[in-house]
C-alpha cells in the first residue's frame, strides 16, 4: 500500500529533487529545523494544550497558555535552529509566538460552544485499492446539528486571499477525510486561523470538488510514481531547505564561497558564464538595432513603391511585394465593446459559427459572407477600419 500525505506531495510540486532526497533516498543531514517550523510547532503545541484542558473541563487562563509555550519554547530550543532572514533574532520569534497566542485567546475565549473530536488528529483515506492518504488534523470540532469543523494553524506571515483559500488543497484533503469518517455530517467547515493577523478563512467542498480532488490527487501521485527525474527546481524556498548543502543546483555557488575574494574570477565556470552572458547581451543588442532598421528600410520601400505606382520592387537577388489594404479591427477581450459586439452576434444567429474560430472569422463573414446589408452594418458599426500594409521578401524571379 503505498501512503502519501499532504506534505510529501507538496515537496514534490515544489522541488521534486527534495522529494527525491526525502523520501525515496531518504538521505539524513545534520541540518536543524528553521525558526519559522519551530516557531509553528511550539504555537500548536501551545493551543493544543490549551484545547486538552478544556475537553478535560477547564477553561485556562491567558497566562497559563503563556507559560506553556514559553516553557516549551525554552526547553526545545537548541543552536541549531537555523535564522535565516538577516537582522532577525530568536526572541523577536519568541515574541510573535506570544503575540499570535494572545490574539487568538483575546478572539475566542472561553473556548467553548462546540466539542473537541480530536487533537493531531491522525487519518487515513483509501484514493485506490493501492493508495493511502494520511496525515494529522489540527483540530476537529463538532457543533450542533451535526456541523464539523477542521481547524488548522498557521503561523506564516502571508495572508492569502478568500479565493486562494477556497482552492487549498490541504483544506480540501481534510474536507475529504473528515466526509469519509463521518459520513452522516451535514457540513465540513474548512477553519484556517492565520495568527498573526487575527483571521479566520473559513471554506467549503462541494461533493462535486472532493471528487474532482480525489481525481486529481491520484493524477498528482501517479505522475510522482511514473517520474524518471528528479530535478532541482529553485524558488525563494531554497534559502530554507535543509538539503541546501547537497543540492547541485547550489553547488557551483558553495564551491565559490570558498574562494579567497576575487579568486573566483578566473575560475572557467565563471569565465563560462559570464562569456554567455555577454554574447547574450550582444545578440540581444544586435537583433534589437537590426529590428529597427528593417522597420525603417521597410517604410522607405513602401514609401519608393507608392510613389512610384510599384507592386513589386526588385533587387539583384530577391524582390519585395508591398501589398496595401484596409483591415478590420474588432475590440479586445475585456473591453466593454467586446461584449456588445458578442451579443449583436447572437442576435443574428452567428455566434455559434463564430466563438470557437475567434474574430478572424466575422472578418472573413463581412468581406465575404453572405450577410445581408443590415446585419453587415451592425457588426461594422463595431469594428474599425484600419490600413495595413504588407512588406514580403521573396527571390528574385526572372521573366
Amino acid at each position: 500500500m503505498a501512503r502519501y500525505s499532504y506534505s510529501r506531495l507538496d515537496t514534490y510540486a515544489s522541488c521534486p529533487l527534495k522529494y527525491k532526497f526525502q523520501y525515496l533516498d531518504r538521505v539524513k543531514v545534520d541540518v536543524g529545523p528553521s525558526v519559522e517550523a519551530f516557531l509553528g510547532s511550539r504555537v500548536h503545541d501551545a493551543l493544543e494544550w490549551l484545547y486538552r484542558q478544556v475537553q478535560l473541563g477547564f477553561t485556562p487562563s491567558v497566562d497559563e497558555v503563556f507559560a506553556r509555550y514559553k516553557e516549551a519554547w525554552d526547553a526545545e530550543w537548541a543552536d541549531n535552529v537555523r535564522i535565516v532572514r538577516r537582522g532577525m533574532a530568536s526572541d523577536a520569534y519568541r515574541g510573535l509566538g506570544v503575540r499570535c497566542l494572545e490574539l487568538y485567546c483575546a478572539r475566542h475565549a472561553p473556548f467553548a460552544g462546540e466539542i473537541v473530536l480530536g487533537l493531531e488528529m491522525p487519518f487515513s483515506i483509501s484514493l485506490d485499492e493501492g493508495t493511502e492518504l494520511h496525515g494529522f488534523i489540527d483540530r476537529l470540532t463538532k457543533r450542533d446539528g451535526d456541523i464539523y469543523e477542521v481547524h488548522d494553524y498557521k503561523t506564516s506571515g502571508t495572508l492569502p486571499e478568500p479565493e486562494e483559500a477556497a482552492r487549498d488543497v490541504q483544506a480540501g484533503l481534510y474536507a475529504l477525510a473528515t466526509r469519509s469518517r463521518f459520513t452522516h455530517a451535514r457540513e465540513v467547515r474548512l477553519v484556517w486561523h492565520y495568527l498573526r493577523f487575527d483571521e479566520r478563512l473559513v471554506t467549503t467542498r462541494s461533493p462535486e470538488e472532493l471528487d474532482a480532488l480525489r481525481a486529481d490527487t491520484l493524477r498528482r501521485i501517479r505522475e510522482i510514481e511514473w517520474a524518471a527525474e528528479f530535478p532541482p527546481r529553485e524558488s525563494a524556498l531554497c534559502a530554507w531547505c535543509e538539503y541546501s548543502g547537497i543540492c547541485p543546483a547550489k553547488g557551483h555557488r558553495r564551491m565559490l564561497a570558498t574562494h579567497p575574494e576575487n579568486r573566483h574570477l578566473g575560475e572557467p565556470g565563471v569565465v563560462l558564464v559570464d562569456r554567455l552572458a555577454k554574447l547574450k547581451a550582444e545578440l540581444k543588442e544586435t537583433t534589437a538595432r537590426l529590428e529597427t532598421e528593417i522597420t525603417q528600410v521597410e517604410a522607405a520601400l513602401v514609401a519608393y513603391a507608392r510613389d512610384r505606382g510599384f507592386a513589386v520592387v526588385a533587387g539583384t537577388e530577391a524582390e519585395a511585394a508591398v501589398t496595401e489594404e484596409e483591415t478590420l479591427i474588432f475590440p479586445a477581450a475585456g473591453d466593454p465593446v467586446r461584449a456588445e459586439l458578442e451579443g449583436r452576434l447572437r442576435r443574428l444567429g452567428l455566434w455559434e459559427s463564430c466563438a470557437g474560430v475567434g474574430l478572424d472569422k466575422v472578418k472573413k463573414l463581412v468581406r465575404d459572407g453572405d450577410l445581408s446589408e443590415e446585419a453587415r452594418g451592425e457588426i461594422l458599426g463595431l469594428a474599425r477600419v484600419e490600413p495595413k500594409v504588407t512588406v514580403r521578401l521573396r527571390r528574385r524571379t526572372e521573366e
